[in-house]
């Protein structure tokens, strides 16, 4: 099943990636609600590298094998100004299930949510107060920066050579504090543990000057990559003797992936069990909650992790001190 999931999964990704919009408004008679249910991935038609939403992508086809409901993806021009009565058409296409992450949408879908009680939401990221919240709006948190700075730390306690290398794409998703939380990460590290680990940027934060550096770079050597699929796929595949690579939004074991040989490490989306759940309520008819489903702290409820495939290969003491460190940003993020 897993196997198959995987094959659908990557089918609608490639959908995503070419722009395809699958709703449109129709008539219809009154439907089977398994046979009729629709969820609908509501982004933009920008993509952006390192959101939510490739993970949520995957998700939707994880729920249609499970429960049999359509899967639909709705692209909204990131500079319309008519959102809402996007949502209502697709709306009467069927789509009484949204999901998005796109946090330029947060605003638009809850006040959506809160006119149309008979449908469900769930979004992933951003942030919205418990007043602005409707009971048919589930919210989960989202947490890059954490999951950027784990991999942070582990990259120092990795590295062999008291250095890291830190590659961060331009386009990805907060790019800028991804890179801030990084090196946050080795410096917790060092401060726990007495070292001195460098941080070496690749910049700029092209496929190029990627290659460039990874091709003077040992298998002594740790390299994080913050890129989308496109940085991966330029990377040259007979780099077998190259450094360790850590990675991010790679669905890393989920899905096949031509390095996985090579990245053992990524930072990861466990978004499955909030969207099969909320599809459990729908097909219950269980649209309002209460109280209100928020999910506040990704860390703590491993919205986002720092995914490790083959942990029997990694030193014991690291990944202690890591469960470690992870307890410790937990904590701190509830002070």
């Amino acid at each position: 099943m897993i196997k198959f999931r995987n094959i659908l999964a990557t089918t609608v990704l490639l959908g995503t990636a070419i722009g395809v919009s699958a709703c449109s408004p129709q008539a219809a008679p009154e439907p089977d609600h398994k046979a009729k249910t629709t969820a609908c991935l509501i982004r933009s038609s920008v993509l952006v590298p390192g959101t939510p939403e490739k993970q949520l992508a995957a998700d939707l086809v994880e729920a249609k094998i499970v429960y049999g409901l359509a899967v639909r993806e709705i692209q909204i021009d990131q500079n319309s100004t008519e959102v809402s009565s996007r949502l209502l058409r697709a709306l009467q296409a069927g789509c009484v299930l949204m999901v998005s992450a796109n946090t330029d949408y947060v605003n638009p879908l809850a006040e959506f949510a809160k006119a149309h009680p008979n449908m469900l939401v769930l979004f992933v990221g951003g942030e919205i107060a418990s007043v602005n919240q409707p009971a048919n709006f589930r919210w989960v948190s989202d947490d890059l920066q954490g999951g950027a700075r784990l991999a942070g730390f582990f990259a120092a306690g990795k590295s062999q050579t008291s250095r890291v290398h830190l590659f961060a794409q331009g386009t990805f998703h907060q790019s800028k504090a991804v890179q801030t939380a990084f090196r946050a990460g080795v410096k917790d590290f060092d401060k726990s543990n007495g070292t001195s680990t460098e941080i070496v940027f690749i910049r700029p934060g092209t496929a190029q000057a990627l290659n460039s550096a990874l091709a003077g770079l040992d298998s002594t050597e740790v390299v994080s990559i913050f890129g989308g699929r496109s940085i991966w796929q330029s990377l040259p595949e007979d780099q077998s003797d190259g450094p360790y690579l850590i990675g991010a939004d790679l669905q890393l074991g989920d899905t096949s992936f031509f390095y996985e040989s090579r990245v053992q490490v990524s930072v990861e989306r466990n978004t499955s069990k909030y969207l099969l759940n909320t599809v459990s309520s729908l097909l219950d008819r269980e649209f309002a909650s209460e109280p209100l489903y928020r999910k506040p702290g990704a860390l703590k409820f491993n919205t986002v992790d720092l995914r490790i495939t083959q942990p029997d290969s990694i030193d014991g003491t690291l990944l202690e001190s890591l469960a470690a460190y992870k307890q410790e940003l937990i904590s701190a993020s509830n002070r």
